[in-house]
């Protein structure tokens, strides 16, 4: 099993290879980041009692597949989680369960998640104390926002930076969508997009790579490209003008 400091350590150069700077980042660019280093992610609703994610990883091929009945801060961490198992264990094929969180590789892809979407010294570097913080439940949106993380998962984060004794128990009982909307603040990041999202570039060239291969017939070709509404036989047209 890997020490805390290892997991930070390939959470951080992580970012670095995906190309995020300090700080925090929103959806859009992380989704971006991702799909230029070469993943495909796959969005969609499976249910709040369905997986949470899952991660696919064969060489050339990557591929995150993610739970949007989810709140989008718990899709923000499944994504890291999902890429923990890549970057710590080069895990080739794994299906995320619920409940199913308590082998050391989960726990360590957790860890990894949460460095890698809150590093210490980001949250250091924007939190002015000498020692001694307690946060109030406005801090902790704040921060929560910025991050792009739940609010539970905010809360736990800070916990592990500045101590147990830097968050209040009452925090822990807050309701982060009343919160956000009292405060003016998104509160899209703690509910549901249900969304349907795959990366149609990454999508586009593995079908036509296997229909220039033989692997699939041209019909069914054109059945997968209707299946992301796009026209299959204006895609060939395209395709074959950028060859």
């Amino acid at each position: 099993m890997r020490t805390v400091r290892e997991i930070e350590a390939i959470a951080l150069k992580a970012r670095k290879r995906l190309g995020l700077l300090q700080g925090g980042f929103h959806e859009p660019q992380l989704r971006k980041r991702l799909e230029d280093s070469g993943f495909f992610l796959f969005y969609y609703p499976f249910g709040e009692s369905g997986i949470s994610g899952a991660v696919y990883n064969s060489g050339e091929v990557k591929v995150l597949v993610i739970n949007s009945s989810k709140s989008i801060g718990r899709q923000n961490f499944t994504v890291a989680h999902e890429l923990g198992h890549i970057f710590l264990h080069n895990i080739e094929n794994m299906v995320e369960i619920l409940g199913d969180e308590s082998s050391n590789k989960e726990k360590e892809a957790d860890r990894f998640a949460s460095f890698f979407l809150m590093p210490s010294d980001d949250v250091t570097a924007i939190v002015q104390t000498d020692g001694g913080i307690v946060f109030d439940a406005v801090e902790v949106m704040e921060i929560s926002q910025m991050f792009r993380m739940s609010y539970s998962g905010t809360l736990a984060r800070l916990k592990e930076i500045f101590g147990a004794n830097s968050i209040p128990s009452l925090l822990w009982q807050k309701k982060p969508v009343q919160l956000a909307a009292m405060l003016n603040m998104d509160r899209r990041l703690y509910e549901p997009t249900n969304e349907k999202y795959w990366s149609t570039n990454k999508y586009v060239s593995a079908a036509y790579k296997a229909l220039e291969k033989e692997r699939i017939s041209f019909s069914r070709f054109l059945e997968l490209m209707k299946e992301i509404g796009l026209d299959g036989y204006e895609v060939l047209d395209n395709m074959r003008e950028t060859d």
